[in-house]
């Protein structure tokens, strides 16, 4: 997640700098066809032109009002996570032997951690593999990248490590550690009948924000309405030079410097314009998958090292992880 004051005009035009040269290409394409003999005057009527954007503007709003829907899901599940996590280490501490409350509170934190590894595995239909993104990572790093489930996990479960990596689903694996864990103290008498209703409570919505993270994380943005918006955008984008060619060639009529230079103002102009539509689609295709590790992502990993550290200071311990500050303005 971008955290800082605005993102810098050269580093935004930088990462969509494709979309630049692209148009640069097709409105110099479009001048010379205007001049070529044989087709000298071949333009796009610029009401297609109009009403394609018009279309154009409609279908990317609607894209990218539902991308920030699921990017505020994902950031509203986290959010849950935090509260509850924060209840789960008060009532183990207030209720429970020191031991057994170290021990419960550090499974949560594998949770969390096993949940993070998960919600950060590629998909097929994620934009990290595309050039741009590729290169704007440079500027900064995803934790799970340089580490791996097992060494993270092995401090906090010791020798249940194994067993949890066996399962399909080692976050889902903890949560039924953590509820048979729960139900052996009350049975034992270990745990007051009011704060059992409490922890299963609690272990019920881990489960159900790590459903509302899986779903989020495994079905992607309707792929139907990605790539129409896409190809809307690649189409009006591709036609927007021959539609204003006409009117710049126009302007030659008034003498002076514009009779030879007027005409190609159509390449700076198609190309603003062009830019626009093709980076607002590139921002809305970057931000529809909230937890892959794009800048604009949900920043997962500080979240769990920033309750991971409040969770462990709770337990009076002093050698704590250091939080996972913002690389250039980007916390992930």
């Amino acid at each position: 997640m971008y955290v800082g004051r605005s993102y810098k005009l050269i580093d935004f035009a930088l990462w969509s700098r494709r979309s630049v040269i692209y148009m640069v290409v097709v409105s110099g394409l479009a001048v010379a066809a205007y001049r070529l003999p044989g087709i000298a005057g071949f333009s796009v009527p610029w009401s297609v032109v109009l009403v394609l954007g018009t279309t154009v503007s409609l279908v990317a709003g609607f894209k990218n009002s539902q991308v920030f829907t699921r990017s505020g899901e994902a950031l509203l599940a986290f959010t849950q996570i935090i509260a509850s996590s924060r209840m789960w280490s008060n009532f183990c501490r207030d209720f429970l032997d020191a031991p057994t409350a170290r021990q419960l509170i550090y499974h949560h934190i594998a949770w969390m951690t096993a949940l993070r590894f998960s919600l950060r595995r590629p998909m097929p239909w994620e934009s990290m593999g595309k050039a741009a993104n590729i290169e704007y990572r440079r500027r900064y790093h995803i934790r799970e990248d340089k580490g791996s489930l097992a060494d993270e996990l092995r401090p906090l479960l010791a020798e249940q490590t194994g067993k949890v990596l066996k399962s399909p689903q080692p976050a889902l694996a903890l949560l039924e550690m953590q509820s048979v864990h729960v139900n052996t103290l009350f049975k034992d008498a270990k745990l007051p009948p009011q704060i059992y209703v409490e922890l299963t409570k609690l272990i019920r919505d881990f489960h159900d924000q790590q459903a509302r993270c899986d779903r989020i994380k495994n079905n992607p943005y309707p792929r139907q309405y990605a790539i129409v918006s896409s190809m809307f955008v690649m189409v009006f984008c591709t036609l927007l030079p021959f539609g204003v060619v006409p009117v710049f060639a126009d302007m030659g009529k008034l003498g002076g410097v514009l009779a030879t230079f007027g005409i190609w103002l159509t390449v700076p102009f198609s190309t603003l314009l062009g830019w626009a539509y093709m980076s607002l689609d590139q921002v809305g295709e970057s931000s529809a998958n909230p937890f892959e590790g794009n800048a604009n992502d949900v920043p997962i990993s500080q979240i769990c090292r920033d309750i991971e550290i409040e969770l462990r200071a709770g337990l009076g311990e002093t050698d704590l992880p250091k939080p996972l500050l913002p690389v250039n303005d980007i916390a992930t």
